[in-house]
């Protein structure tokens, strides 16, 4: 896949391609989710020791939140990417992460219309000891069950909902 400007991507820092407007958010600003898959994908193969060790002096970033990204850019284009997706999110479980593994589990959940794994996820993060349930994204995993409750397999509209809402 053509990608404009590649090389420039592929030298940003892990923090900067991943978490800043400047790196495959544009694509994805442009709903270009395809493309802005692959480049996270490319980019974890080009920098995958840059990202797993970058120098102290920079701001970190997970190779797991970069997979996340990848399943949700494929889950945006529609159900026919399901399976990729679901792939790409099973590799962002994080050790000691309740509340983000939680979260995953629910996201995996909606693509695989089980609503008994969102359910669990939502015991997960309402009974967890970590603070804030805001960081397990409890919001956009009730929207998840609300959505499927209702019938709908859409997880761009199921996401953006909760977006919008709160």
């Amino acid at each position: 896949m053509y990608i404009p400007h590649k090389d420039e991507f592929m030298q940003m820092s892990p923090w900067e391609f991943d978490q800043s407007p400047n790196g495959w958010r544009k694509f994805e600003a442009s709903r270009e989710y395809l493309k802005a898959a692959s480049l996270i994908g490319d980019y974890i193969k080009a920098n995958r020791a840059k990202i797993l060790h970058p120098p102290a002096s920079e701001r970190h970033t997970g190779i797991n939140i970069m997979h996340f990204h990848i399943g949700q850019l494929l889950a945006f284009v529609g159900p026919e990417y399901y399976p990729e997706a679901i792939e790409a999110f099973q590799k962002s479980f994080r050790e000691r992460a309740e509340y983000w593994n939680a979260y995953v589990s629910a996201t995996i959940g909606f693509l695989e219309n089980d609503k008994d794994k969102i359910d669990e996820a939502v015991r997960t993060i309402e009974g967890s000891q970590e603070g804030d349930k805001r960081s397990g994204n409890i919001g956009i995993v009730m929207s998840f069950k609300e959505a499927l409750s209702a019938g709908s397999r859409n997880y761009r509209e199921a996401y953006i909902r909760h977006r919008t809402q709160g």
